[in-house]
């Protein structure tokens, strides 16, 4: 994002999977590093904590195939979406749970209650811990896109019914059912929507995007698909800046865009990659007007397999990766990933840029301070890990980025026949390798001992 004024203060601390390869830990021991960062905040001594509670963090939480994002700030919590994934490895609900009772028990000062609960939009990979959350952590406010059709309407309406019976009384609970037809150039903006104050930083929440009440031209498929209804949240600490976007794909999000044209409304220091980095997730115009400092991906990791994982769907996608590798301003410490280039098909994928995900690092915690000096807390995440062309497997090496299995065959071949590889380059003598290819794996690979 670009600035006028001084550069934002930003910590990031990552809950490191402690892991020597880019495939994600187990899900207990994820977990379990997720809730070691709250109890290292919490341990922190009282003047620390004094100075870290005039910031907002964002909480990035892990729960595996799906999105549940914490703001907190001094005066308040806000929580957007409730995850996420649910199999036979790994329950999100358990893992939400677990997370927000440690939040809580940290920040007593909230009473176990959040400032507002923001649905996207009703998929279960979205609003699957809704009903936990009414009952341990019940909410103040709730702002949905108005929509029951989705695998998770009825956890959405569960929300939203919620809202409905406690509109009165001495502690009314708010409710905005988010229509784009309502919302003026500047975003929309109300004691519901944006209800948490402080002193000296009063956060700003816009909502930029929701439910459509008529159909614009997008032809009944899409228009009917509840991605291209997700509320679109852009959220504000003085010169801090967040923009999640649901699950909004290319048809909505230009739309989105001609909306705000010749405003700075999209322009951000951070972004949660809209559906968990799919190919129809992110576009290059969404990422040119927001000129993000950082990416933080929602996504559940490569080695949990089945229908409603990150393996299965294919997320995130190498396209999505690529786009923000150009258009993220800050780096962090290199490393590579899995990531996919197609439906349940990932290669290895390096990463220089400021780009995170809970698939790879855990739960996420960016932290936004006003004083304008810009800090990473810790890099942590996995170590980058880089392919020994001496010891590699043919699985292994049909992973890098234009090998696939005949290459990685003739590879191993070679190496038989000739002996160990002395260079990265002596892949260019192996047939059917050229330059090319070589110069594609030269920061993934390495030469170990013969």
């Amino acid at each position: 994002m670009e600035r006028t004024s001084a550069s934002i203060a930003l910590a990031v601390v990552l809950c490191a999977s402690g892991s020597s390869t880019p495939v994600t830990a187990a899900p207990n021991a994820r977990g379990d590093a997720s809730h070691a960062a709250l109890a290292k905040v919490a341990a922190a001594p009282a003047s620390a904590k004094a100075a870290v509670d005039a910031k907002m963090r964002v909480h990035f939480i892990n729960v595996g195939q799906g999105a549940a994002t914490l703001f907190e700030f001094p005066n308040g919590a806000v929580l957007v979406d409730t995850g996420g994934e649910f199999n036979g490895m790994f329950d999100s609900n358990a893992e939400l749970d677990a997370y927000l009772s440690t939040f809580f028990a940290r920040r007593q000062d909230l009473g176990r209650r959040l400032t507002s609960l923001v649905l996207t939009h009703p998929h279960l990979d979205h609003t699957r811990g809704v009903a936990n959350v009414l009952a341990h952590y019940p909410p103040k406010n709730v702002v949905t896109n108005g929509k029951t059709v989705g695998d998770g309407g009825a956890l959405q309406v569960l929300a939203q019914n919620y809202a409905a019976d406690h509109e009165g009384g001495p502690d009314p609970v708010g409710f905005v059912a988010v229509r784009v037809e309502q919302i003026p150039p500047t975003g929309l903006t109300n004691a519901v929507i944006d209800p948490v104050g402080g002193s000296p930083v009063d956060p700003k929440l816009t909502v930029l995007w929701g439910g459509i009440a008529t159909n614009p031209g997008w032809g009944d498929t899409t228009f009917q698909n509840p991605n291209n209804h997700s509320v679109v949240l852009r959220v504000d600490f003085d010169q801090a800046s967040v923009l999640i976007t649901g699950d909004l794909e290319k048809k909505a999000i230009a739309a989105m865009l001609a909306k705000y044209a010749g405003s700075n409304l999209l322009d951000v220091d951070v972004y949660e990659p809209g559906h968990h980095g799919a190919l129809n997730g992110t576009t290059q115009d969404l990422v040119t007007a927001m000129s993000p400092d950082y990416a933080v991906f929602e996504v559940g990791p490569k080695d949990r397999t089945g229908g409603a994982t990150a393996f299965g769907y294919g997320h995130p996608r190498t396209d999505v990766i690529e786009l923000l590798e150009a258009g993220v301003s800050k780096t962090r410490s290199p490393l590579t990933v899995w990531a996919a280039t197609g439906t349940t098909n990932f290669e290895l994928t390096p990463i220089t840029k400021a780009i995170y995900a809970t698939g790879w690092d855990g739960t996420v915690i960016l932290e936004a301070g006003a004083d304008g000096v810009f800090q990473v807390a810790s890099p942590g995440g996995p170590a980058a890990t880089l392919l020994d062309l001496n010891t590699a497997t043919v699985a292994q090496l049909e992973a890098l980025p234009r090998i696939g299995p005949t290459k990685a065959q003739a590879i191993v071949d070679y190496r038989t026949a000739h002996g160990a590889f002395a260079t990265v380059d002596d892949l260019d003598h192996v047939p059917g390798i050229g330059p090319a290819t070589v110069e594609a794996v030269r920061a993934l690979v390495t030469i170990g001992p013969p």
